[in-house]
């Protein structure tokens, strides 16, 4: 009998049953929340493309390098939930209140080099090869959205506590909280009302910082008050001392240097759209903010698997941790599929909702529609690489990532974008053909660790 009939022996109907349970249980507030999160950014931008199309550029490419920052920062924080999980799994309750207390000033210093970088935006812009107009626009906003970064990156540190000790609830809630609110923000400071100035893309990039402020803030004020500070030791010293905390770091390392190869990767695809012209531009910024719906659903069942992976881990059982991962594909499937038929019979009724240009609405349209296949193998791909995560498997992935979005994904884009002048539509092309990769190197290596080689995982200590 082989390895692999030896692990399905396991699964009987009770144990499939009970993590499927536990994968959709924790997945709902998780998509929720990260759902909340890319509402923020629907919201921005439909409001910035009705106010103006150029004002859609400027924010468009600002976020090109701030967003490579944020998800950076995401990735070198991934170590707060994968430890969190795997301590919360152990049952070890005060390691989990170390860990968040760790990973606070370790946020606020990433978070403040993301707000240097953003204060001298428009060198950085003119280094991208985008035009005087747009690089001088662009690095108004990223002025704006400079205070926000080191707070997205405080709201991290709590955020992925909470999924890590199973409590993702106040996270959605807070988020639900915040989506409000920013709508609110964005009609005062985009349009100009309540004596506001119209400040456009500048406006809607104030509305963002404070809102991501009012989540750092909100979700560290739940944690002092509502959790156990007696359970999690919250309120006791915790040392710092570089070597205490590798492992921590570590992590986040492997993670940051993936999220950032893979997100700089779709970043040339923002700078190669700017070389088309503003049009273009804007209309790669719709196409992204609406599969970024559909994709933060996902994302949010990735980070469940991540987590479920991560507390059978903490109990060494490489049987559930294999069980996890199948359950995460499977119901990233079952998602995907009913928001699959959406982009691609809707396809101009969405792309209608952001703008009234109808030039923009023209362009914009085939890359929704298009968009329809890179969510299907991208957001796969995620769920496998956050699987990878919760495993602690560090830098094969990151190898992985390498391949499929810089030596691979980057050179297709340009051949299919200006040698056989696809245009625009050749970015998202370039996208499916690097993320099916991307999912075929991931799978095979999360089911070669936990199904063949379960060792390679390593002890928990």
């Amino acid at each position: 009998m082989t390895s692999v009939e030896t692990h399905y022996d396991k699964w009987d109907k009770r144990r499939v049953k009970r993590q499927f349970s536990e994968l959709v249980r924790l997945s709902i507030p998780i998509i929720l929340q990260r759902l909340g999160i890319m509402t923020l950014g629907i919201v921005d931008t439909a409001m910035v493309a009705r106010y103006s199309s150029i004002e859609l550029a400027y924010q468009t490419i600002s976020y090109v390098p701030v967003a490579t920052l944020i998800v950076t920062s995401i990735g070198l924080m991934m170590g707060t939930m994968v430890l969190t999980s795997s301590a919360y799994g152990a049952k070890d309750y005060k390691n989990c209140g170390r860990i968040w207390r760790r990973s606070l000033p370790y946020g606020l210093a990433l978070g403040t080099f993301g707000f240097v970088l953003c204060m001298i935006g428009e060198p950085v812009l003119l280094l991208l090869d985008q035009t005087p107009d747009i690089a001088r626009g662009g690095a108004d906003v990223m002025v704006a959205l400079a205070l926000g970064v080191p707070m997205t990156c405080i709201m991290l540190s709590s955020t992925f506590f909470l999924e890590g000790i199973n409590r993702p609830l106040p996270g959605m809630v807070f988020m639900f909280i915040a989506n409000i609110l920013n709508i609110l923000l964005n009609w005062v400071l985009v349009y100009g009302h309540l004596g506001f100035e119209p400040m456009g893309a500048v406006g809607s990039a104030w509305a963002t910082s404070i809102i991501r402020s009012f989540l750092a803030i909100s979700l560290i004020i739940y944690i002092l008050l509502v959790l156990d500070k007696e359970k999690y030791g919250l309120l006791e010293k915790v040392s710092l001392k570089w070597s205490l905390w590798r492992k921590h770091r570590h992590i986040g390392y492997a993670a940051g240097f993936t999220n950032a190869i893979e997100h700089m990767g779709f970043a040339a695809l923002s700078v190669f759209a700017g070389w088309l012209g503003p049009i273009s531009l804007g209309a790669l910024g719709i196409a992204f903010n609406v599969f970024g719906v559909p994709f933060m659903i996902c994302y949010g069942v990735a980070g469940a698997t991540a987590v479920r992976v991560g507390i059978a881990r903490g109990r060494l059982d490489h049987h559930d941790m294999a069980l996890a991962g199948i359950c995460g594909i499977a119901f990233n499937a079952m998602i995907c599929i009913p928001m699959m038929v959406i982009l691609y019979f809707f396809p101009s009724e969405i792309a209608n909702l952001f703008s009234k240009d109808q030039v923009l609405v023209i362009a914009t349209i085939p890359l929704i529609a298009l968009s329809v296949w890179m969510l299907f193998f991208d957001t796969a791909q995620t769920v496998m690489g956050n699987a990878l995560r919760g495993a602690q498997d560090l830098w094969v992935p990151a190898i992985f990532y390498i391949i499929s979005y810089s030596f691979v994904m980057i050179p297709i884009a340009y051949y299919l974008t200006f040698t056989l002048d696809h245009k625009v539509i050749g970015l998202i092309e370039c996208i499916i053909f690097a993320s099916v990769l991307s999912f075929t190197l991931l799978s095979s290596r999360f089911f070669y660790l936990t199904m063949h080689k379960k060792e390679e995982l390593g002890n928990e200590n």
